[in-house]
């Protein structure tokens, strides 16, 4: 099907019709972007007087540029037809939100202070916004709030009028309000003032934030009257005082109540004075009230800087982590299936390893995480937390989750003693609780008693069901016995390898691991989850460059073992997963993956690895569906999360929703090399070159192991003209990564095509194609390419991979069809 075009502008869908023209989403053919173009209305003269005057408000509004409204890129005219172009923003309108009942404090002050700093920068240019309601007010999936229409919605006609706070039938607007409506602006969101006055103000603006507010509180229209008709609505809006919040909404602070009220005074007066006073208002409610969760912590979200342009940036980042995090109101099924494993406390002698209680933990969660009616969070959402001076049940109110398991074990020479107990974070209670005592420990009897225990209490006292499978249930329970000194290897070995990777990056640590995982398989060679951590042991030797494909083949082995002997065993298949990507066998990950959305829906790591290969294959809206997904289960990996979709948003060319999630992960961890990374690169894809060199040059002085940082530095010295040193970065080390890695052989390539070098760079991105790295949107578009695109065995190479990527669009399609909607 063949697109309409306007300009360089190529339509692919209509999106709706408002009451000045009809709106596409469009793609930018010179910027290779998404972009929301509006075509006015044209025909009668009246309505030619209109176009002129959105056309030229379009124009003072294309000045606002602040990242809480959305941007107007360009107006102009074609032949007879007049346009306005404007930032594409996925996600969903405020008034979707409000549909939904009431939301969290957290969220509507984070939605409350961006739309206020939003209006407050558009007031400072002396534009108002006019027609601010829930549908101008989009909400991305990154928390981003983005104020739509300014200055586009002025004088509706009187068939375009609309009031329906309710949701009730619509009505023929009556006289009256057709009168008050032609002079602009929506009803429900009118202020008093503008049914005599028909002018827009300040005050009018923050009268329509303050019922903005006041829904999103309360869920309902201050003003709304179930049989009440237009007239009486807007007499309603002039003389009537909108419910009091604490009565309907015992929730509310009555700090946050006041603002609101203050917004909503019938003159305008005795309104708050200004937007910029309203945000600050509204961050003092969110100070005093030291809104925190273990993501964010409560005194960085609550002391909110506003003295620079770095702070601006990074206050932006943390009210949307908060809008993100607390946009979900249907979040407590979520949070009542949700459990935390903490570290089993060493109540015996000191020379036990000092990991080995969390090795302990992470064993019995890993038998937890089998329960799919269970979200057991993982050991990696602890490592921020000051976890010896908190109490268990504050830990699991920070982290979000409804049941924390915590105990205690003491090894001496008469034995094994373990106690546990599971405690319930709403009611502040213990659920249930008991003690092993063996003469000799068995961590397999362990991980069963204890999580059969915690099933029964969970699930109204059934309990699971073994039957045996080899030395396995169907659930992947082992029934034989492990020997006392196999489950503390094994332990030790888990230990070291959490170790290596959540916190060293120790090359003797995981040495020590293999060696550990080596002996365990080696006394018990039917223990399928020794395999399995040996498996992950040696995918880290390829993917921290310790060693080649001799690791890879062993990593295969070893999780065919683990397979064999628990076919079950979401580990061992996710890992996997991962070895089968860095082989290049595609379509074999993407079966995996289809498998594990269906057995194993609730663990992070499926969905991150299912956003990964999704990005890889260029479909970008089913990977932001997953890192999504990823991040609800498990927000203490946020980070990467973050990076994952600034990757998407790059390729797709919405560079300022990017750079927010890069924001976002930096606010969080400022010394991320990844994250420090990707925001280099973007600086790069900016112009900003020597800002992009001298990042990269610190990423890699604090850590010379981050591999794609090198061709990413070498492409910008290429850029500023100093050739050599970009040369001198691609060594042995670069090369070799990027043998078994198809991102880092993709940027290997894209080095080579800026540098000039066509050879070396058809044969990196031959090598990229054929690791996994399949992503033709990106591909085709990226602009370091263009000097290539005559080039026939290039265009072939587009082409060749165009038919793949369009092939993968079918069987992705399919195999999402078979997985069941979380």
């Amino acid at each position: 099907m063949k697109h309409r075009i306007i300009e360089h502008y190529e339509l692919t869908r209509r999106l709706g019709a408002g009451g000045s023209g009809v709106v596409y989403l469009a793609n930018d053919t010179r910027l290779m972007r998404p972009v929301v173009l509006k075509i006015l209305k044209r025909g009668s003269l009246t309505l030619e007087q209109m176009r002129t005057t959105v056309l030229r408000e379009a124009r003072m509004a294309s000045a606002i540029e602040h990242p809480n409204v959305c941007a107007i890129y360009e107006v102009g005219e074609e032949g007879e037809e007049a346009f306005i172009v404007m930032q594409y923003v996925p996600g969903q309108s405020l008034d979707k939100l409000i549909a939904r009942g009431p939301a969290s404090v957290q969220l509507v002050l984070s939605v409350g202070i961006q739309i206020a700093d939003g209006l407050s920068a558009a007031h400072s240019l002396g534009i108002f916004h006019r027609d601010l309601k829930p549908a101008n007010v989009m909400l991305t999936d990154g928390g981003l709030a983005k104020i739509l229409d300014f200055g586009l919605a002025r004088r509706l006609t009187p068939e375009e009028a609309e009031f329906d706070p309710a949701k009730t039938a619509p009505r023929k607007p009556g006289p009256v309000a057709a009168t008050y409506t032609a002079r602009g602006g929506t009803i429900a969101y009118m202020a008093p003032e503008q049914f005599v006055t028909g002018q827009s103000s300040v005050q009018s603006d923050l009268w329509a934030l303050g019922v903005i507010l006041y829904e999103l509180v309360s869920g309902r229209h201050p003003f709304a009257r179930p049989d009440a008709d237009e007239f009486q609505s807007i007499r309603a809006i002039q003389f009537v005082d909108p419910p009091s919040l604490s009565e309907c909404c015992a929730h509310v602070p009555p700090e946050l109540s006041s603002v609101i009220l203050c917004c909503l005074q019938k003159t305008p007066a005795e309104r708050t004075s200004s937007a910029a006073e309203v945000r600050e208002s509204l961050k003092t409610v969110m100070k005093a009230l030291q809104l925190e969760t273990g993501i964010i912590p409560g005194e960085a979200a609550a002391n909110l800087p506003v003295s620079s342009a770095e702070s601006e940036k990074r206050t932006t980042g943390l009210l949307s982590m908060l809008a993100e995090r607390f946009r979900e109101s249907a979040d407590t099924q979520l949070r009542q299936n949700t459990v935390l494993v903490l570290p089993f406390k060493n109540f015996g002698a000191a020379d036990v390893p000092l990991l080995y209680g969390s090795a302990l933990a992470d064993a019995i969660a890993a038998r937890l995480a089998r329960m799919p009616s269970l979200i057991v969070r993982p050991s990696s959402a602890l490592m921020h937390l000051p976890l010896a001076q908190m109490d268990p049940l504050a830990v699991g109110q920070k982290l979000l989750a409804q049941w924390v398991l915590t105990g205690n074990f003491l090894r001496s020479e008469k034995g094994f003693d373990l106690n546990w107990q599971l405690l319930d974070v709403s009611r502040q209670s213990v659920k249930t609780g008991g003690a092993i005592n063996v003469a000799s420990f068995d961590l397999v009897a362990v991980q069963t008693e204890i999580c059969n225990e915690v099933f029964a209490s969970l699930q109204g006292g059934r309990q699971l069901q073994n039957q045996p499978e080899r030395n396995h249930g169907s659930n992947g329970v082992r029934s034989a016995p492990l020997g006392e000194a196999v489950s503390e290897d094994y332990l030790q070995a888990r230990a070291m390898l959490s170790s290596f990777m959540q916190r060293t990056g120790s090359r003797s640590d995981l040495d020590r691991a293999r060696e550990l995982f080596e002996r365990v398989t080696q006394q018990d060679a039917s223990f399928a989850a020794a395999w399995s951590g040996l498996g992950i042991t040696h995918l880290q030797y390829t993917r921290h460059g310790f060693g080649g494909h001799m690791h890879v083949l062993a990593a295969r082995r070893a999780f065919d073992q683990a397979l064999d002997l628990d076919p079950g065993s979401a580990e061992a298949n996710l890992y996997r997963i991962y070895m089968l990507l860095s082989r290049g066998e595609k379509e074999s990950a993407r079966h995996g993956i289809e498998h594990l959305l269906r057995t194993a829906g609730n663990d992070w790591n499926v969905h991150m690895v299912t956003g990964i290969t999704l990005r890889l294959d260029g479909m970008y809206e089913q990977a932001l569906e997953h890192f999504n997904q990823s991040l609800r289960l498990n927000p203490s990996n946020a980070p990467i999360i973050y990076n994952h979709r600034a990757r998407v948003y790059q390729y797709q060319n919405q560079l300022e929703l990017a750079a927010d999630e890069l924001q976002k992960g930096l606010t969080l961890e400022p010394r991320h090399p990844l994250l420090r990374t990707s925001l280099a690169y973007q600086h790069m894809r900016q112009g900003e070159l020597r800002q992009a060199i001298g990042m990269l040059e610190n990423v890699i002085r604090d850590d010379d192991s981050m591999r794609i940082a090198y061709p990413t530095l070498a492409m910008c010295y290429v850029q500023v003209g100093e050739r050599a040193r970009g040369a001198a970065l691609i060594e042995e080390d670069s090369l070799a990564a990027a043998e078994a890695d198809s991102e880092m052989a993709y940027r290997l390539a894209t080095y080579f095509a800026v540098e000039g070098d066509e050879s070396e760079a058809l044969h990196w991105l031959r090598r990229a194609i054929y690791l996994g790295n399949e992503n033709y949107p990106w591909f085709a578009k990226n602009p370091a390419w263009n000097r290539l695109h005559e080039h026939a065995d290039f265009d072939r190479i587009l082409e060749d991979l165009k038919k793949s990527y369009r092939r993968n669009q079918k069987n992705w399609k399919r195999l999402l069809e078979q997985v069941p909607k979380a």
